[in-house]
């Protein structure tokens, strides 16, 4: 994790070693070397079946261990979109040269492994570069730069990375610990500052769901990026803002007014569902989880250029699709017909409460960008679903408790949608729905029963009753491998599942450090809010150090041990405020520790506020 590399010891005689370059990002490493002594290893290549997305042509290299493939992608999303050029230079031995045209060749050779010289690099390049001079060019400064230099470079920009994101730390049970480490790297190297662009379930890692980008990213993956480094969250959603023609283009063949985003998006912003599958026309709740990412962003770093150039234009669009789409009945009250719910078990279902509460918050929101008083309408006479004889919130008109759901869907109206609900409804909603919820469903599920388990413990035996039943099962479930890799369900499914990593930490984030993004236009100076919760069975320590707000402006850290809460800051003049304990300022650098497991005694837990907020938001927004 400290150097952003994937590493692998073979009993204790070679060691080989894997990473994306961070400086250069079109250039994959894996090096292999011996630990001690000289050694003979056969590497065999692993090429797989020929590619049915790209049509390679195979151009040979005289003199060289290596052959360039390149070609166009052979299906485009549409008629006018053009075909993109990709070209692979990989290593390969001059003698399996004689390969069909379009196939990668499969080889095995011995090679010589001595501790007292160079390691063996294989290098792989992929560019969209057209002119094959200038690749064999960039290639060949690779081929000639020593593995040290590469390693030096590649080390100092994750280092600088790593700087600049926030960090968790957990301390006291291996495996946990590994899984956070490996979670955080799936989610560092799948997005660049450089680059606006999203990730998809699988991340940069794998082609899972065909790289496409879905709820994944704004529900699961971007939370975390929010509070660890707010440039890759911002950059996921002006990959949104860039491909509005495309959601635009969608409301429009719905016969909708607005923006309708895509189930599934790529390259140009399109729908890109298959046909088969009905979730592309019929799970819409997609539209209010970006605005609601957008908000999130609003609320933490309140930034006024951002809000006005790319989270309000993202609300505007979306508010007037949904206005567009909610049917009014004879109840006075506005229903959300005929969609697939986040439980895709059922379709074609009406009054999804998960759906119908996401979309009166991007109402809202749309309306602090631009008053509009059918946007609040809307909002405040949107239906809801709830059983008050079980007192329960089901998950659509006619849902019974014994049904079985495929993932986290009601339980997602407290954490993350912050719904006020009575918190006798949102107990009965997770005891309901823990008992109906697929455990073969995808990973990131438990973290949110976690997550909202402790939001109303009230005592040390609720936390450890939802450390196991919840945060444990999740991770043992569907951690595997020697990297501590995510898999998206038990056995099955997409394998480096980013989904995965991002809600797991989110449980520790939003769980243990207990963060909540708070916003009262009223009391500007509140930044935050946390409820921390400390570890118990098996954890002895969480950190989570300079969590951002401000967009990085204010960096705060709380690190919780059985018994005992800590808290610092790297600003001035930052305090945390509860009704019953007063005022604790903190220091600068310096641990301060404040009362543990404020929760089980206050739900709303800690304020953090500031008396610099002139200062510390310099141009930002005061709303």
């Amino acid at each position: 994790m400290e150097t952003g590399r994937y590493l692998e010891r073979m009993d204790d005689t070679v060691e080989r070693t894997m990473y994306v370059h961070r400086e250069h990002k079109n250039l994959l490493v894996h090096e292999m070397k011996s630990i001690n002594g000289f050694h003979e290893v056969c590497i065999k290549s692993n090429p797989g079946p020929p590619s049915k997305d790209i049509n390679f042509t195979k151009r040979v290299v005289q003199g060289k261990d290596y052959a360039v493939y390149y070609g166009w992608t052979q299906i485009i999303e549409w008629d006018s979109d053009p075909n993109l050029y990709i070209a692979v230079i990989t290593w390969e031995p001059r003698g399996m040269h004689s390969a069909k045209i379009g196939e990668i060749s499969s080889w095995s050779q011995y090679f010589n492994l001595d501790s007292s010289k160079d390691p063996l690099i294989f290098h792989t390049m992929i560019t969209e570069e057209t002119d094959t001079a200038k690749v064999l060019q960039e290639y060949e400064q690779y081929l000639n730069t020593k593995s040290e230099v590469l390693m030096s470079t590649h080390m100092a920009n994750w280092k600088n990375l790593r700087q600049t994101a926030a960090k968790i730390k957990v301390e006291g049970y291996t495996e946990l610990t590994r899984t956070v480490n490996s979670s955080v790297y799936e989610l560092l190297i799948s997005l660049r500052e450089d680059v606006y662009w999203s990730s998809s379930p699988g991340g940069l890692t794998t082609n899972s769901y065909n790289g496409h980008v879905f709820w994944d990213f704004e529900t699961w993956m971007y939370p975390v990026y929010l509070v660890m480094h707010p440039i890759l969250a911002k950059n996921g959603l002006q990959y949104r803002l860039n491909h509005l023609p495309g959601a635009r283009k969608k409301a429009a063949d719905n016969k909708y007014l607005g923006a309708m985003w895509p189930w599934e998006s790529s390259y140009s912003g399109d729908e890109m569902t298959p046909r088969f599958a009905k979730t592309g026309q019929m799970e819409h709740h997609i539209s209010g989880d970006i605005v609601f990412a957008a908000r999130q962003y609003d609320y933490l770093h309140r930034n006024a250029e951002v809000r006005k150039n790319l989270l309000c234009p993202l609300a505007i669009e979306t508010a007037i699709y949904w206005a567009s789409r909610v049917e009014i009945d004879f109840d006075g009250l506005y229903h959300i017909r005929n969609i697939i719910p986040p439980d895709e078990y059922v379709e074609n279902v009406d009054d999804n409460i998960y759906t119908n509460d996401v979309a009166k918050i991007s109402l809202l929101y749309a309306n602090e960008c631009r008053a509009n008083e059918t946007w609040v309408d809307i909002a405040t006479h949107m239906y809801v679903e709830y059983n008050a004889s079980l007192d329960y919130h089901p998950e659509f008109t006619g849902y019974v408790p014994s049904r079985k759901v495929k993932q986290a869907d009601v339980i997602l109206v407290s954490f993350p949608l912050g719904q006020n609900y009575t918190e006798s409804s949102l107990r009965n909603d997770l005891r309901i729905y823990e008992k109906a919820t697929d455990w073969k469903g995808p990973a990131m599920t438990w973290a949110m029963f976690f997550i909202n388990s402790v939001e109303l413990a009230n005592s040390t035996q609720d936390v450890v009753r939802a450390t196991h039943r919840h945060l444990y099962k999740g991770f043992l479930l569907n951690m595997k491998g020697l990297f501590y890799v995510w898999w998206e369900a038990p056995h099955v499914g997409a394998i480096h599942f980013a989904t995965g990593a991002g809600g797991f930490l989110q449980a520790f984030v939003f769980g243990f450090a207990g963060l909540r993004i708070h916003y009262d236009p009223n009391k500007p100076e509140v930044l935050a809010r946390f409820k921390p919760i400390t570890p118990l069975e098996l954890v002895t320590k969480v950190q989570v150090e300079d969590i951002h707000l401000l967009e990085g402006k204010v960096k705060i850290s709380v690190m919780v041990e059985p018994g005992a809460t800590f808290v610092w800051t790297r600003n001035e003049g930052l305090y945390l405020y509860n009704e019953k304990k007063g005022r604790i300022d903190l220091k600068v650098n310096e641990k301060v520790k404040i009362p543990s497991n404020i929760g089980f005694e206050d739900k709303n837990g800690y304020y953090l506020m500031t008396e610099k907020l002139c200062f510390l938001l310099n141009n930002l927004l005061l709303h």
